[in-house]
């Protein structure tokens, strides 16, 4: 293996030049210059580049698009930082509402503070350990936010003794109150479904596939191409057709089930008319951005990786 030897800032705008991309002298290199001596290199060009190469280079020899300026390319960088931004504030409010009405409905069956007995989860011989280990983590969880004196954990654990589901839930990661969700019994599981007008298993996907896209968000990595391992089921999902995805020849769609438009189909789902008009609202302006700043790609290559049709807007028939 070929050792990665240290370049300076201006080595690395050598190597770009070299490989077909336009910095020209003076502002447009100065500039370059002030982003890769505060941004990643890494980050900003091996994370965004692939657009940008032309296709007859070799990935040992790659070349860029005739044309392609680093400012095209930050400028992709910067739209997905804008989008992770977006996208994570409706996470959030995904992961608030699940969260809630969990704990809720949880506690209306089986009181507060009965969250570690086994009885009150789908105890099949196949649940029984992870069962266990979700109890050991909650445990786990709540010792460390009391090393950290967290206010309400405190309170609760030292002047009751306990601590009640919906603040516990607060202090648990979305993962692990999804996994709270799936050890749950199956009626009770139907009955927080039914709350997001959804399928219990269609739920544990969407909560899935949020988690994992509220940490890549939370943890500012690369958002516009993620694609998950799982797909939504699109026949449980009324008026779905109205987007205009396209099917594969098995009749499959080969986009916007498993990418970021699959999230967003998730906050029209769950979230209702009001955040996902706003949602629209705000990926469209952040679309006209980014085509105002390309000229080498268009926007239309970036929405296609994302997962987004032509008419995309049309998530709002979907809201509830």
């Amino acid at each position: 293996m070929i050792d990665k030897t240290y370049r300076t800032v201006a080595q690395l705008i050598d190597i770009l030049r070299s490989r077909g991309m336009v910095i020209e002298d003076g502002a447009p290199h100065d500039t370059a210059m002030r982003i890769l001596e505060t941004e990643n290199y890494y980050n900003i060009v091996n994370g965004y580049k692939d657009l940008f190469l032309s296709p007859a280079s070799a990935p040992s020899q790659e070349h860029y698009r005739n044309g392609t300026t680093f400012e095209e390319l930050y400028a992709l960088y910067q739209f997905d930082r804008d989008i992770r931004h977006i996208y994570l504030k409706y996470l959030l409010k995904v992961e608030n509402a699940f969260k809630s009405v969990l704990a809720h409905e949880f506690s209306a069956l089986y009181g507060h503070d009965n969250y570690l007995k086994l009885e009150n989860f789908d105890a099949v011989p196949d649940n029984i350990s992870s069962i266990i280990k979700l109890f050991g983590d909650i445990q786990q969880e709540t010792a460390r936010q009391m090393s950290k004196h967290h206010q309400a954990v405190t309170h609760y654990l030292s002047e009751y003794g306990y601590i009640p589901l919906w603040v516990l839930v607060n202090v648990l990661t979305f993962g692990k109150v999804t996994m709270f969700y799936k050890l749950m019994k199956p009626q009770d599981k139907q009955n927080i479904a039914r709350k997001f007008h959804v399928d219990a298993k269609e739920l544990h996907k969407y909560m899935s596939l949020c988690g994992l896209a509220r940490n890549q968000c939370a943890h500012d990595e690369r958002f516009f191409d993620l694609k998950f391992r799982w797909h939504l089921h699109t026949r449980s999902i009324a008026n779905f057709s109205c987007l205009g995805l396209e099917r594969d020849k098995s009749g499959s769609y080969p986009s916007g089930t498993n990418d970021v438009y699959a999230i967003g189909i998730v906050f029209a789902r769950l979230l209702g008319t009001a955040d996902t008009t706003e949602f629209i609202a705000s990926m469209s302006a952040a679309f006209s951005k980014l085509e105002q700043q390309l000229h080498t790609i268009s926007i239309k290559d970036v929405m296609r990786i994302m997962g987004y049709p032509a008419a995309w807007e049309r998530l709002q028939q979907l809201a509830r």
